[in-house]
């Protein structure tokens, strides 16, 4: 694996012999949801040469893997497997049992999607009923994620109504502190890690004037959870579903 998310896929779903490599990020606890697995496990900076030296039988890449790189695999005669970031539950599924499938443990494959629909299930029906609400994914810089977007997707599973899509963003786009207040959520998501360095961009966040003109209810979402999609991430709708 040349990617942070592909890494999840392979470190779930592989045997321990079938790994070669795993990207330099997997065994960061701050950006890997399976960092425990991948201590020990040789890794790469997503070159062509240190990948071709591994000989390998499968390449799994991302969507912000080097091109040339994957383009030269190819060339060389290597079978990559590039996968987009999931838009959607059900992209998670079909990537979860391409890659299941790819490495010849389809079982294992259905079990994470078991998995993921069950808890996706159950918070359906705990939202069920409840009163509409309204949420704002809100990270660094005041960027957010509209309809078309995971993010989005998240909020709707938790039975929250997406504020950027009601302020008219499509895909990524950015919300200021005054159109925010002026929206006035139900919820706040905060996308940052709750020890992440201090910077300029985070620091809107806590914003005093944010804070005291609003009385939503602010909840951090760890971007683990959620950046790679993937099975795991049933676990953010598990933690918004708490929330409200």
């Amino acid at each position: 694996s040349i990617h942070l998310c592909t890494d999840q896929l392979l470190l779930a779903l592989a045997d321990p012999g079938q790994i070669a490599s795993l990207s330099w990020h997997a065994a960061d606890p701050a950006q890997s949801y399976l960092a425990d697995k991948a201590v020990g496990v040789p890794e790469n900076y997503g070159g062509a040469e240190e990948v071709m030296a591994l000989h390998p039988d499968l390449v799994l890449a991302g969507a912000y893997s080097g091109r040339e790189t994957k383009t030269l695999l190819r060339r060389l005669g290597v079978k990559v497997l590039d996968f987009d970031l999931p838009r959607s539950f059900a992209d998670i599924r079909r990537q979860t049992m391409t890659a299941a499938e790819a490495l010849g443990h389809p079982e294992r494959g259905r079990a994470l999607v078991t998995e993921m629909d069950a808890k996706l299930a159950t918070a359906a029906r705990k939202v069920a009923g409840l009163p509409a609400a309204t949420a704002l994914l809100y990270q660094q810089g005041g960027v957010t994620m509209g309809k078309g977007f995971l993010e989005d997707e998240i909020l709707r599973a938790a039975g929250l109504a997406n504020v950027a899509t009601k302020l008219g963003i499509a895909g990524q786009g950015t919300v200021s502190i005054e159109n925010l207040i002026a929206a006035k959520p139900d919820l706040i998501v905060l996308g940052v890690e709750p020890d992440a360095p201090p910077s300029l961009s985070a620091a809107m966040l806590d914003n005093r004037a944010l804070v005291r003109a609003t009385h939503a209810r602010r909840v951090r979402l760890p971007p683990i959870l959620w950046t790679c999609g993937a099975w795991f991430t049933a676990e953010a709708v598990e933690r918004l579903v708490e929330a409200r």
